[in-house]
């Protein structure tokens, strides 16, 4: 047969500790995962566009002349040096978008930094876009800032 009493409560001794409280947890993955997607959507495309505009200017006139079709890569060759620019840009961006897209779904999986995670994978499929706009539109004005001028670089 049962009590219908509760046992008393019992108070713990005087001195005793309670359990200390856990630590706070830190979330590295989604903050590199941020950090990586903001880097490959804005430091490679603005690198790549500032360069991609002194082609266009450097090398626009002779691309307009051929109107786009059978480009002789050959026109390159006096802005060759800002076409490895724009070149390593692109490369640099593809790395840290990856890296950026795997380590977000990482954070966003094991909850390491979910919000961080979410945004760095959203950055990370948004970056090629960015990247290939600013491009054209770099190249597309330093073209024109050619034919503006009458041709002549300067």
């Amino acid at each position: 047969m049962s009590s219908p009493f509760a046992a008393p409560y019992v108070a713990p001794a005087t001195g005793t500790l309670l359990a200390p409280p856990p630590p706070k947890k830190r979330r590295p993955l989604g903050a590199f995962a941020l950090v990586a997607g903001i880097l490959s959507m804005v430091l490679a495309p603005a690198v790549a566009g500032f360069a991609a505009f002194r082609v266009g200017r450097g090398a626009g006139s002779q691309v307009v002349a051929q109107g786009g079709q059978n480009l002789d890569l050959r026109v390159l060759s006096p802005v060759r040096d800002l076409v490895l620019v724009v070149e390593v840009a692109f490369w640099t961006g593809t790395v840290l978008g990856i890296a950026a897209l795997v380590v977000g779904i990482i954070a966003t999986a094991r909850n390491s930094g979910r919000p961080m995670g979410i945004v760095a994978i959203v950055l990370a499929a948004l970056g090629p876009f960015i990247f290939a706009a600013l491009v054209a539109l770099a190249l597309a004005a330093g073209a024109g800032t050619i034919a503006d001028s009458g041709g002549a670089y300067t």
